[in-house]
């Protein structure tokens, strides 16, 4: 059954030429028929209008499909092949016929279509269907081109093939036409009604009876799938394979689908197909190459046909793979189809003709002959258009401009009147597309151009002129829901757009609060170039490529951006090595050097809307962006309303001296004046009076632009008379927004109700299959497709990602959230237990915590609230995640009940408390849970006492934390825990190393190492070695000290512990630099900076740069300790690393002062140490011994070259400078690790 589905996509007479293993000569003499048939485009018309979209194309498609099988017998009958499908229409090729056999054929057709020339409506109107056929007889050449990994296509070529299509064209509906030379040679046979200009006959039918000579059976059991398989359009295919081919096996013709797509012409000649022997592979070589281009955007060459005044390409962008971007795609296809290699130059006069529409895609033929099509009458509009353009020219309709806005260069032309279209199309030439795609905002393209807003926008535009002269600039656009954000947005976008700029974004969403990275998905998604459709392997392949372009050296920590992707990427031998704080800050340094690399070649726009709920994760990774790009062409640019989340309320990314908020308020008399006038004309409504509505429309909406188009859809739509002024006094106004809103959803029908309030549920964001899949009483998936049509057609909801997994929006963020508010609570909490339950069954779990946390936390489900609240913050916390855990953790609470449970969350909380600096909160959850568990367990007992020793340790409480481990020791071995015993006594050693207490801090720390070699734990025998040198290395034991060093990082390099590794290196760089062995030192500080450029550990990078610094400045070598010190200062300035930054300026101050010889000089240098005086206050420090020299002999210098008013005024400056801050802090100096 399966080869017999293949097989119907290949000519018959090829299908047994393959079976038999012989192969088709591509010179023949035979006769070329094509078969063309009329009425489609009015029927379709009509079964449209009157069984709706979806269903009149089926309808239509069923039509099409049976006449094709009712053609397809007669021409097996008489032993023709059809080569193919062209449109509406069949070329048909019969070897070795001087015409006979054609001409029955085509009667025969024509007998056939008698049964559908009235095709009746459900109305019980008729629309007639017609067929003109077209035959010559002569040499052919016929041709096998394309890439068999992509598709084969048969195509006839030759002076024969132009006279046949030269026939069709002189025929009326009903005729058969032959060339004359054909008729003549079979002129005894033949009624010939007329002769036609040109040298072409009429033919009413023939004096003899032609015997039908049809094909043998063939067997073709024994051909394989892959012998067939080039000759299927990879689409169809890939559902036969990817299980949708039940479908196809039920229903042979599949599945015809209404849907917006972009037809793409292309005329063009060059090659001699009758006289050149090489045109065969010439043909080949360039439709191979025009393959290769489509797809590499996602296009579809559908045909090929070929004549000797030109021949043309037919190619789709939207079907059977849709994008939101496939406009552009196909500009930037024809671009390039424009400018072929220099191996394809015999290949000229390239004429092209783009236009989009809504299409009928779908399998067309009958059950032996079959092809997969485009059909629409903006198919014909791009075909008409590629035959106006001249040679070298991309002309687009009006559809196409449209769509793709400012992101082409156009030249606007007259409008052009083209066959079947009663209003002239609009017209551009298309001068140039850019390479990316574009940014789709979450509310869409506007039809209107933005109203107001003017100084706002001049505001931007000089923002967009500083970023393009190399200055980041970072923008924060705020004001309540509907005031305007997103249409100033879309205004930038094209702004910047215009200017070469490429823009990325993305959109935070209401349920998304904690979900990681969420914004960033489709930013990075976009960045790196992957789409949905393709599998995993694909897209990491595609982003391997990526990073290798960008940077080889990246490629090793490609898995960390599978969280930021939205990926399941599994880890590698590196990745899999890291804790998860240095996952997270090498996963942020990663995507900062990519970005910083892209930035050198194009500048580029971030959008990230809704920032109101943006996630931790996420709004660590922007500041992270943002302080770390600051002199980089890169605008980013933020939507949010005033915050209600307390950690968008900390001065973090507002704080950077390149960020800039913009306050949206209320239009004023004048804007909303203009948006009424706009809208009303928008309607053809200009009749009605602007003056008798704008009084009541500003008074109700307060200048809010979205309330205001909400009163004007509200008044248009009413009964009431707008051009009497005392109706539009008297009419009942609503009394706010939200019931506005509501009134207009009343009005809907009950499906459509129904499917907001379901969808309201999921989010602003939705997947169409959610809604079937979790709420099944909504209807089946095409009613459900179908009701949110119309939705999108009340401008209600917008499709966002189109396709077979197509993902909704409300259009307006307030839509939806009062129709999720209206839901009465009974209704809300079953509805999201229905969603959580489908979400379990049908979506990867671990994928989806954060989905199902969310969901079943508002619902009834006690124990589902329990499991979900607790797993995502857990799985928060391992990510380090940790505001997020936090907010997991302290929801979570009031569900406990079990005091196991609830000890195991007081420390969780604790743990996360601890790492974000918080430590007394900290401290208090770590007693609670000690209260607690001292009533469950010993182990969670010991737990709780350890971690609070281990806290007080931090804190420098030591005795606290020594009494505190002490009994966690005592606990511990209590239990017989050896790892908890080993572990508190490293603990224990590291308090005591701390207070200088060396010889019991080595006496805690051999035992635990002598434990773990009891317990063959050797990542707990590297860290005591470690820690063991560093007692040794503080009480001056240098060669003890190396030896336990080097102890551990052998454990370490077994472990394949590339961060231990790396902190090994600099430990034992550290005893060379201590014992003045500056080239040993230079080495080890060499290697562990490599290790950890690799592992992306910024702050490592930080200390290793600054480490060699000090190297090459004790070796004399001054110039390359600045640029040493310079690398360290940009690192630890992007990092925040104030301890650093003041440090690496001391550095450079000692190697500038040598060589200062102006005043000016002097001052400056002044004010540094003034400054990092001050910050070192600040942070409690003291000056490590090689750095206070080097402040010394600057101030030194500078008192002594300096007068005392000049030097004082320098330093009362340097006093009020501020160092920038950023995320880490390391010291710097050669330090142990």
């Amino acid at each position: 059954m399966w080869t017999d589905l293949l097989a119907a996509y290949l000519p018959i007479d090829r299908r047994g030429a393959l079976a038999q293993g012989n192969f088709l000569p591509n010179r023949a003499v035979g006769a070329a028929l094509f078969a063309d048939l009329s009425g489609f485009t009015p029927l379709t018309e009509a079964m449209t209008r009157e069984l709706g979209p979806r269903r009149g194309a089926e309808e239509v498609a069923r039509q099409m499909n049976q006449i094709y099988e009712a053609l397809l017998a007669p021409v097996h009958g008489y032993g023709g092949s059809v080569i193919g499908f062209a449109g509406d229409a069949l070329i048909c090729y019969f070897d070795q016929d001087g015409g006979l056999r054609a001409t029955a054929c085509a009667l025969a057709m024509q007998e056939e279509m008698r049964a559908f020339r009235a095709v009746p409506l459900p109305t019980g109107r008729n629309v007639t269907l017609a067929l003109k056929v077209g035959i010559a007889a002569g040499p052919v050449r016929r041709f096998l081109v394309g890439d068999p990994e992509i598709q084969r296509l048969e195509v006839l070529a030759g002076q024969t093939v132009g006279r046949m299509a030269a026939a069709e064209q002189l025929g009326q509906q009903g005729e058969i036409i032959l060339h004359g030379a054909t008729a003549r040679m079979l002129d005894d046979h033949l009624q010939i009604a007329e002769w036609r200009e040109g040298d072409f006959a009429l033919i009413t039918g023939l004096r003899i009876e032609v015997p039908r000579s049809p094909w043998p059976e063939q067997s073709l059991e024994h051909l394989p799938q892959d012998a067939l398989r080039p000759w299927v359009p990879l689409a169809v295919y890939e559902r036969l394979q990817s299980g949708q081919g039940e479908l196809l096996l039920t229903h042979p013709m599949g599945v015809t689908e209404l849907r917006p797509a972009v037809a793409l012409f292309m005329h063009f000649k060059g090659i001699d197909y009758d006289g050149d022997e090489a045109a065969g592979e010439k043909l080949d070589a360039f439709v191979r190459w025009v393959q290769q281009v489509v797809t590499e955007y996602e296009g579809t060459l559908l045909d090929l046909t070929l004549g000797d005044k030109g021949s043309y390409l037919y190619l789709v962008f939207g079907v059977p793979v849709a994008h939101e971007n496939d406009a552009l795609r196909a500009a930037r296809v024809a671009q390039l189809l424009q400018t072929p290699p220099d191996s394809l130059a015999y290949i000229g006069q390239r004429q092209i003709g783009i236009s989009r529409g809504i299409m009928r895609a779908g399998i067309v033929g009958g059950r032996q002959r079959r092809s997969y099509t485009v059909l629409g009458h903006e198919v014909n509009v791009a075909a008409r258009l590629m035959e106006a353009a001249a040679p070298g020219q991309v002309l687009v309709s009006g559809r196409i401009q449209t769509a793709i806005g400012a992101l082409c260069h156009w030249r606007a032309l007259p409008p052009l009147q083209v066959k079947g279209k009663e209003e002239a199309v609009a017209l551009f030439a298309l001068e140039e597309a850019p390479a990316y795609p574009s940014l789709q905002l979450q509310e869409g393209r506007y039809a209107l151009p933005m109203i107001g807003r003017q100084a706002t926008l001049q505001q931007m535009s000089e923002h967009l002129s500083r970023t393009l002269q190399g200055v980041s600039q970072m923008v924060g656009i705020t004001g309540e829901a509907g005031i305007g954000k997103s249409r100033l947005l879309g205004a930038t976008i094209d702004l910047a757009q215009g200017r070469g700029m490429v823009a990325f974004g993305g959109a935070c969403q209401s349920y998304g609060t904690n979900m990681p990275y969420l914004v960033w998905h489709s930013i990075w998604r976009a960045f790196f170039g992957l789409e949905e459709s393709a599998t995993l392997d694909e897209q990491v392949a595609t982003l391997t490529e990526r990073l290798r372009r960008l940077n080889p050296s990246f490629v090793p920590r490609l898995p960390l951006l599978g969280e930021v992707l939205g990926l399941p990427i599994p880890d590698n031998t590196l990745t899999a090595s890291l804790d998860p704080a240095l996952r997270k800050t090498s996963r942020e340094a990663l995507l900062v050097d990519t970005l910083k690399l892209h930035l050198r070649r194009t500048p580029t726009l971030l959008v990230l809307e809704d920032v109101h709920w943006i996630d931790p994760l996420s709004h660590d990774l922007l500041e992270a962006v943002g302080r770390a790009i600051w002199q980089e062409p890169l605008l980013i640019m933020l939507t949010y309303r005033p915050p209600d989340l307390a950690r968008l309320q900390e001065s973090r990314v507002s704080a950077l001296p390149h960020f800039t908020e913009i306050a949206l308020t209320e239009l004023t008399q004048q804007e909303a004046e203009w948006l009424v006038s706009a809208r009303l004309k928008e309607r053809n409504s200009m009749e009605h009076s602007v003056e008798t509505l704008l009084a009541q429309v500003l008074a109700r909406s307060g200048g809010n632009p979205f309330y205001i188009e909400e009163l004007l859809v509200y008044l248009l739509e009413s009964a009431v008379d707008l051009t009497d002024p005392g109706a539009v006094a008297a009419l009942e106004w609503p009394s706010s927004l939200e019931s506005l809103i509501l009134s207009r959803l009343d009005r809907l029908g009950e499906a459509e109700q129904l499917t907001l309030k379901v969808a309201s549920i999921i989010g602003r964001s939705f997947r169409a299959a959610w809604l079937w899949g979790y709420y099944p009483a909504l209807g089946s998936p095409d009613q459900v497709t179908s009701t949110l049509a119309e939705l999108e057609q009340m401008d209600l909801t917008v499709q966002d990602t189109p396709g077979p997994d197509a993902v909704y929006l409300f259009k307006h963020v307030l839509t939806q959230e009062v129709t999720y508010g209206s839901l009465a609570y009974a209704l809300r909490a079953p509805l999201h237990e229905q969603l959580g339950r489908y979400l379990e069954t049908t979506a990867d779990r671990a994928g989806h915590l954060d989905l199902l946390a969310y969901h079943y936390e508002r619902s009834e489900n006690l124990a589902k609230k329990r499991e979900y609240l607790r797993k995502a913050g857990e799985a928060a916390q391992a990510a380090t995640a940790i505001a997020t855990a936090l907010d997991y953790y302290e929801r979570l609470l009031p569900h406990l009940q079990e005091a196991g449970e609830q000890v195991d969350i007081y420390l969780n909380l604790g743990t996360v408390l601890e790492g974000m600096g918080r430590w007394e909160e900290a401290e208090v959850w770590y007693e609670e849970a000690l209260r607690l568990g001292e009533t469950v367990d010993g182990a969670r007992r010991a737990r709780s006492i350890q971690a609070l020793g281990t806290l007080y340790g931090k804190q420098g409480v030591y005795r606290e934390a020594l009494r505190w481990l002490e009994q966690a020791r005592a606990d511990w071995e209590a239990l017989n825990d050896t790892r908890g015993v080993s572990q508190t006594l490293a603990e224990l050693g590291i308090v005591a190393w701390r207070q200088g207490d060396y010889r019991v801090a080595r006496g805690y720390l051999e035992q635990s190492l002598h434990l773990c070699q009891a317990e063959l734990n050797d990542y707990g025998q590297a860290y005591a070695l470690n820690y063991l040198g560093n007692v040794l290395s503080d009480e001056g034991e240098m060669k003890s000290a190396q030896a336990l060093y080097e102890k551990s990082l052998a454990l370490r390099r077994a472990l394949g512990d590339k961060v231990g590794i790396g902190i090994s290196l600099n430990n034992l760089g550290v005893v060379a630099y201590s014992q003045r062995d500056y080239e040993r030192a230079r080495v080890l500080y060499e290697e562990s900076l490599v290790l950890r450029r690799e592992v992306g550990q910024r702050w490592g990078v930080s200390l290793a740069l600054l480490n060699l610094g000090l190297v090459a400045y004790q070796q004399g070598n001054h110039d390359a300790a600045r640029s040493l010190y310079e690398e360290a200062l940009v690192l630890a300035r992007e990092i925040g690393d104030r301890r650093s930054m003041v440090y690496v300026l001391l550095g450079l101050a000692a190697i500038t002062i040598e060589r200062a010889t102006t005043e000016e000089e002097l001052h400056r240098l002044t004010q540094l140490i003034a400054a990092t005086d001050a910050v070192r206050a600040t942070l409690g420090a003291i000056w490590e011994p090689v750095f206070q020299e080097f402040r010394d002999e600057t101030l030194l210098a500078a008192r002594a070259r300096l007068s005392n008013d000049a030097f004082n005024a320098a330093w009362s400056r340097g006093q009020t400078l501020t160092l920038e801050e950023t995320a880490l802090s390391v010291t710097f100096r050669p330090r142990k690790g």
